[in-house]
Parts: C-alpha cells; sequence; structure tokens
C-alpha cells in the first residue's frame, strides 16, 4: 500500500516514443489479463468470497489504524533518509503529504510518483537529483536485505514449511539475500574499470558510492533498522488479521515472507501499482503454504482495496485540494515531459 516508491522501470527517458508506447500497451494488456484471473478465481470459489463478508467491522477498524500508522512510519523513513543522504531537513507533515501523491501518481502512471518526488526536492529543497538517486537506491537496498534477513532468521528459528520454485523458502530468500547484497560490491569494482570520461557512468559511480558509504553509520543503521521491524510489526499484524479473518492462522515466519513479497512488490514495478500481479504472487504464495490460491488472492485484493481507502483517508486529512492540483499539474505534463525535464535538469548538475 502506502508506500514505497521509487520503482525499478526498465524504459529509460532515451527510450522512442513508438517503443514506450508499445512497453506501455504490454503493461496495460498484463495488467487486464491478471485482474480479469483474480476476478474470475474468486467469483469461481464462492467460500471465499462468502468469508469476506464475514469480517467484523472491529477488525476493520484495527487493520484502518495499523495500514494509518504504517504509513506515517513509512513517511518518517524518509525524514531520516533524506536529512542523511541529502543532508536536508523536511518535517514529517511534509513528507506524508508528498508521498501520498507519490503513491497515487504510481497507482495510476509508472514511475510518475518518484519522477515529481525527484523534481520537488530539486524546486523546493536544492536537492540534486543524484543525491536523490543514491538515497532512494539506498532505501530500497537496505528494505530488501533488511525484510529478507528477517525472514531467513524467522523461517528458521519458527519454520514455515514453503517451497518457492522447487526449493525450501529459506534457501530462495538465502540466495536472494546474497545476491541484493553482494550487487553493490560487485558494481564497485566493475566502475573501477569504467571510462572516466563517461558522465554517467561517473554519476553511477556516485550513487554506488553513497550506497556503500550509509552502511559506515551504526548510529544511523540502528535507527532505520528500528522503523524498519516497526514497520514489519504493523504490517504482520495487518496479515494476520486478514488471513485469520478466513480461518487461516500462520506463525510469525510466513508473516515475514508474506511482508517481503508485499515490501519487494512496491520497489519492482511491472503494471500499474502491480495490479493483479501483487494478487498472483500472493494467490501463489498462499497455495505453496496450503492456504489455498483462492484466499491468497482473496486477501490481497482485500488489502489493496484498504490501502486505497487508507490512502483517500490520509490524503483528505492532510490537504486534499494542494494533492488534486498537485496531480492535475504533473498529469498534464505527462510522464515523458518530467521524464526530459529530470534528464536535461540532472545533465547540468
Amino acid at each position: 500500500m502506502t508506500e514505497p516508491d521509487y520503482q525499478i522501470d526498465s524504459v529509460s527517458p532515451d527510450v522512442k516514443p513508438k517503443e514506450r508506447s508499445e512497453f506501455r500497451a504490454l503493461r496495460v494488456t498484463l495488467a487486464i489479463v491478471s485482474v480479469a484471473f483474480v476476478v474470475g478465481s474468486l467469483v469461481r470459489d464462492r467460500e471465499a468470497l462468502l468469508s469476506a463478508l464475514s469480517f467484523s467491522g472491529k477488525n476493520i477498524l484495527i487493520i484502518f489504524a495499523l495500514l494509518i500508522l504504517y504509513f506515517i512510519s513509512y513517511a518518517y523513513r524518509f525524514v531520516v533518509l533524506i536529512d542523511k543522504h541529502c543532508r536536508c531537513r523536511i518535517d514529517l507533515l511534509t513528507w506524508i503529504r508528498m508521498l501520498v501523491v507519490v503513491r497515487f501518481m504510481n497507482n495510476l502512471v509508472p514511475q510518475m510518483g518518484s519522477i515529481y518526488r525527484g523534481i520537488t526536492l530539486k524546486r523546493d529543497y536544492g536537492v540534486p537529483y543524484t543525491d536523490f538517486i543514491s538515497a532512494n537506491v539506498f532505501f530500497i537496498w537496505t528494505d530488501t536485505l533488511f525484510n529478507f534477513l528477517l525472514a531467513i532468521i524467522l523461517v528458521v528459528a519458527v519454520g514455515a514449511h514453503l517451497e518457492l520454485f522447487g526449493m525450501p523458502v529459506e534457501q530462495f530468500i538465502l540466495l536472494a539475500f546474497i545476491a541484493v547484497l553482494i550487487a553493490p560490491f560487485l558494481a564497485s569494482k566493475v566502475l573501477t574499470y569504467a571510462p572516466q570520461s563517461s558522465k554517467l557512468l561517473k554519476k553511477l559511480a556516485h550513487v554506488n558510492q553513497q550506497l556503500l558509504e550509509g552502511l559506515k553509520d551504526p548510529k544511523y543503521m540502528l535507527g532505520t533498522t528500528a522503523i524498519a521491524l516497526v514497520s514489519f510489526g504493523l504490517m504482520g499484524w495487518v496479515f494476520k488479521l486478514l488471513l485469520l479473518a478466513v480461518d487461516v492462522d500462520v506463525p510469525i515466519s510466513t508473516l515475514a515472507v508474506f511482508y517481503a513479497l508485499y515490501r519487494l512488490t512496491f520497489h519492482v514495478n511491472i503494471t500499474p501499482g502491480n495490479i493483479g500481479v501483487r494478487e498472483l504472487a500472493y494467490g501463489l504464495l498462499c497455495s505453496e503454504a496450503q492456504i489455498g490460491m483462492a484466499k491468497g488472492l482473496l486477501i490481497s485484493t482485500e488489502l489493496r482495496i484498504l490501502s486505497v481507502l487508507v490512502l483517500l483517508i490520509v490524503g483528505m486529512a492532510v490537504s486534499s485540494k494542494e494533492i488534486l492540483s498537485t496531480w492535475r499539474t504533473y498529469r498534464k505534463a505527462g510522464r515523458a515531459g518530467l521524464e526530459r525535464k529530470v534528464a536535461s535538469e540532472s545533465a547540468a548538475e
């Protein structure tokens, strides 16, 4: 739901318009097919749908409260992150406003929210695009590592009896953890042999260096880890309540795997907002956990709906007029126009 936001997108600003249009059409088609499959599966499994109707009003209110607190904790992570990496102090309320717009934009137009955030930080606070990108890459890297490591520890300690792609889940996540962990160190070695005349490669080297520098501050790392633990606790509780509503109880280790997948679907964007894709991922995970694909599809769909409602509530609370005005302005400019603006200004830095 409410979060992150710097999404990885394989389309760069220099992609030709025809290629961009074809890729956008492919994404939309994939989203439609995925949503159709999810809806069809839920309609066929009436038992799962009926279980959703048994959701108590009390539990819905608790989930709303947990999701709001989760969104606030996520926003606070960015307060700390930007203060550390960009030497820019921005208050929590401003970040909440910004992230509401970011989430809505990324749900409707892939990556536009991330572009908007970079432009806003540059325009209002003088944050260079390279520093902004460095901070976001650091966030994605450490967030993914933390979630994978937490899942591995809890699965080993408690057990989850899950398999992914034919191997025990702890082995699969361990391999993913190692790959993510060594990626910036390998990149650092490769970039030392890169031509020094390339401005782009120099910026990539700067981003990679900033990423590794962040690890050298134990107080900062301890603080961000503590916030990440709070976020896991809040979202783990949400998953627990959603699963109990369909008469399923799972250990905390399985909740950790669910949370790691949840966060990953915000960092890697396939369809707008990963609509359909996230639901399918949870359906497959629940199928492997002997919970049932239909129930996995159901809880992920419920989580998406509740998250959007929470986003609307938070948006109206902090400044609905400002958010709508900002959305109209950036939507009119279009993603391609914004990308060209970022590319030209970034080249001048």
